[in-house]
């Protein structure tokens, strides 16, 4: 933020040098990053009083004024209108250099002489203003150099302000902090408003429908007015701060809101309908154009200023153009209120409108100041801008009164590492407006002044005296404390495994954050009555992208894929582990491990022998049997369904008769909402079931010393029976029955389906009247599955 210097001294004394200034400020932890010099852009001008003005025979468009410059009285020609007996204004004498370069002489005009020049704003390069005399502020003295006069040479702080000081991004905000330096004390403007007989209750009324939305709301009006242009040093304040003038109805709620960090928001009352201010949260989208010419959504939970038919701005963050201040407005309607943060930063974020206005109720703004800050805009309007000001204001208002926190002394001492004592300790929140009282020996209940929104807890407390006490004061102490054994935790030397398993699988392992959108559950076709889409909504997301905690991984990779994808990476196998939120049966919200991997492309690069084949489902079906064998868990695999998945690839995941995930070939339609061309195969578990069943160290047995044997079966399997039922089925016959798996799939008429079986005994050579056995066995137990038929 901008900081005049020369307007912070109109709060506060300041008795040091403003480079010192700084750098203490600084060490507050308020950074003044640097400290601009304004230099006038000419020289030997001074402040002189016009004491008589005459018209010279044969001189029609022209007076000669007789000004008084303290130590002598010039007559000086000018042809300016704006002028009268009375006006200080600017003198340039004879010598004197204008900021073009101009250097100004004697000069005679039909014998008539003049000694120097009346100049305009533009002629001393303080602004493009041409239209007139500089007229200057009554109260300076004549004989005075301009370019010595306050807000003309001037120096500007450039302070970093912390996003949690939102009560320091005002003059008034940086004057208590540099109060609490110097020890001094903050002045506010005296404010006398001279009002009209007529109340306003009789032209406005006003509804707040929200009290957690607008706490508080005031209304002032002023009658009769005009928009003319401000007064030069309300313009010159306002450039110095980084604003553009406008008119002096404008320019007057701007240069309030860098005084007192209340923004503020005038109405064109003769625009306003049925003469109707109400205060409401949004229901359903609505087209609003606002001021800056923009057609604009307003959607549910945006925060409206609505007038008798309709909205008339968006609370906090701009205007809309149907009640705009123009060169025709007559009677103005002053709004001044608190909003509540959290709606200003949504929809401003939403809408990408950040502005001055928005910046300061996003970070929490003085309810206490609200009305203050109305008074002081509509005194300055009527000041500047003429008019009547209505007697009264129209006001809502629920406050919760003021915050309270326990503090031990002692307690707080260790926590920073110093020893403050009791009269230092008040000392020092005193300074910044915080009330101590004191309950017993060293315990005091601290009351929190309206203006600091971020000063909530005990530690809030801590910080604040350590800050103001001085960081660099604070002796530095070396940390001691016990070193510990860390407890053995087996779940994360799982998941370690797990990451090591498929990096040497090929896999890269990505992490995403743990949120999502709706239109992600909608780009995955999930239903309402499915249980991923009741997810746990963010009260306050980053962006609407982010507003759901996720509750599957999924498209956190699709996203990777395409991310990769429009950066020419088209061959990809990758894995996250992380969290998903669930809701349990209560409606509580539930954390669990999943674990989610994909391939895509081909399955390498380049090769120069033979032919890169792409990826297809058998590889992710590889891995995912792979992953079962390598930490002995004995999934299954069975035909299944998911919305997102292509039918006849979906298949679920079974681990002791309960499904733990599924896998397949994502669809197209999915594929396509993400920007993806190509085949993707991809394959989600719940890993929380999977480290329950997984052992930490595999059981270890010596080498067979005995031959195994093995026989191959073919059957006829219908293609509504799950073959993988019919694998298991072959192993749970017998223990000498160590390996089961197809070698061949034939479909003509029928499906056929061949098996090879692995006989292997730990205690003799298997006899062939043995195996003969085991072979019936598992002939007979086939048969009797429907479907299934022994292959002759």
């Amino acid at each position: 933020m901008k900081v005049p210097f020369s307007w912070l001294k109109e709060f506060v004394s300041i008795p040091q040098d403003p480079y010192e200034l700084a750098q203490r400020l600084t060490m507050r932890g308020l950074e003044v990053e640097s400290v601009e010099k304004r230099e006038p852009a000419f020289s030997n001008v001074y402040v002189g009083e016009i004491v008589h003005m005459e018209r010279p025979p044969g001189l029609d468009r022209l007076v000669v004024c007789h000004v008084d410059t303290a130590n002598e009285v010039l007559p000086i020609l000018c042809g300016a209108r704006n002028i009268k007996v009375g006006d200080k204004v600017p003198v340039a004498k004879v010598g004197a250099r204008l900021s073009g370069g101009e250097v100004i002489g004697r000069k005679k005009i039909r014998g008539v002489e003049s000694l120097g020049m009346l100049c305009s704003e533009r002629e001393l390069g303080l602004s493009d203003d041409h239209s007139g005399i500089f007229l200057l502020p009554p109260h300076l003295q004549k004989g005075v150099s301009l370019g010595e006069v306050e807000g003309i040479r001037d120096l500007i702080f450039d302070v970093n302000v912390p996003a949690n000081r939102g009560d320091c991004l005002s003059i008034l905000g940086i004057a208590r902090e540099v109060a609490s330096l110097v020890g001094g004390r903050v002045e506010l403007p005296e404010i006398e408003l001279s009002e009209d007989e007529e109340p306003i209750d009789t032209c406005v009324d006003l509804d707040v429908l929200s009290s957690e939305a607008c706490p508080r709301y005031v209304l002032r009006m002023l009658k009769g007015t005009s928009c003319v242009p401000s007064p030069f040093f309300i313009r010159n304040r306002l450039y110095m701060c980084g604003m553009r003038p406008i008119n002096a109805i404008v320019d007057v709620t701007n240069y309030v809101m860098l005084e007192l960090g209340q923004p503020l928001h005038a109405f064109d009352y003769e625009r306003i309908r049925k003469g109707r201010i109400v205060v409401k949260v949004n229901s359903a989208p609505l087209p609003f154009r606002t001021l800056d010419g923009e057609e604009r959504v307003l959607e549910e939970g945006d925060l409206l200023i609505c007038d008798g038919d309709g909205p008339v701005a968006i609370a906090g963050v701009m205007g809309g153009e149907n009640s705009e201040i123009t060169g025709n407005t007559r009677h103005v309607l002053l709004e001044s209120a608190f909003f509540n943060p959290l709606y200003i930063r949504r929809t401003s974020r939403r809408l990408n409108i950040r502005s001055e206005a928005s910046l300061r109720f996003e970070r929490g703004i003085d309810i206490g100041l609200v009305d203050y800050a109305s008074k002081r805009a509509i005194g300055l309007m009527k000041e500047t801008a003429g008019g009547t000001i209505l007697r009264g204001k129209r006001e809502v208002m629920y406050h919760e009164g003021e915050k309270k926190i326990f503090v031990s002394l002692s307690k707080l001492e260790k926590m920073m590492g110093a020893t403050v004592g009791e009269e230092t300790f008040a000392a020092l929140l005193g300074s910044i407006g915080f009330g101590i009282e004191r309950r017993e020996e060293g315990a005091f209940s601290i009351s929190v002044p309206s203006f600091r929104l971020d000063v909530s807890e005990f530690m809030d407390i801590v910080e604040e005296v350590a800050r103001l006490y001085g960081y660099e004061r604070i002796p530095p102490k070396i940390p001691v404390g016990m070193l510990r054994v860390a407890p053995f935790d087996s779940s994360l030397k799982k998941r370690r495994r797990i990451k090591e398993f498929f990096v040497s699988a090929g896999f890269f392992e990505v992490m995403n954050f743990a949120f999502f959108s709706k239109r992600d559950l909608q780009n995955h076709s999930i239903k309402e009555s499915d249980g991923r889409y009741l997810a746990v909504s963010i009260l306050n997301p980053v962006s609407r992208e982010l507003e759901l905690m996720r509750t599957f991984l999924l498209p956190g990779l699709l996203k990777n894929v395409s991310y990769n994808l429009n950066r020419g990476v088209r061959n990809l196998r990758i894995f996250e582990i992380g969290k998903v939120f669930t809701r349990g049966t209560d409606g509580s919200p539930e954390e669990r491990y999943h674990i989610a991997f994909l391939l895509t492309g081909k399955e390498r690069e380049y090769f120069w022998r033979e032919e890169i084949r792409d990826y297809d489902f058998f590889d992710l079906k590889g891995v995912a049997e792979a992953f079962s064998e390598k930490f002995l868990i004995d999934i299954s695999f069975v035909r299944g369904r998911e919305p997102f998945l292509l039918e006849g690839t979906t298949t679920d995941l079974f681990l002791g008769g309960q499904k733990i995930g599924s896998m397949g070939e994502v669809k197209g339609e999915t594929l396509e909402r993400y920007g993806i061309e190509q085949k993707v195969f991809a394959c989600e578990m719940d890993l929380q079931r999977v480290l329950s069943e997984m052992a930490f160290y595999g059981t270890f047995q010596e080498i067979p010393r005995f031959p195994p044997v093995v026989r191959d079966f073919s059957f006829y399997v219908d293609e509504d029976v799950p073959v993988e039922l019919v694998r298991e089925k072959i192993r749970s016959i017998s223990p000498l029955i160590k390996s089961v798996g197809i070698f061949d799939v034939y479909k003509k008429e029928k499906r056929s389906v061949s098996f090879r079986v692995v006989f292997q005994s730990l205690e003799g050579t298997l006899t062939e009247e043995r195996i003969s056995e085991l072979q019936a066995s598992i002939i007979q137990e086939l048969v009797k599955i429907e479907g299934v038929n022994l292959r002759t």
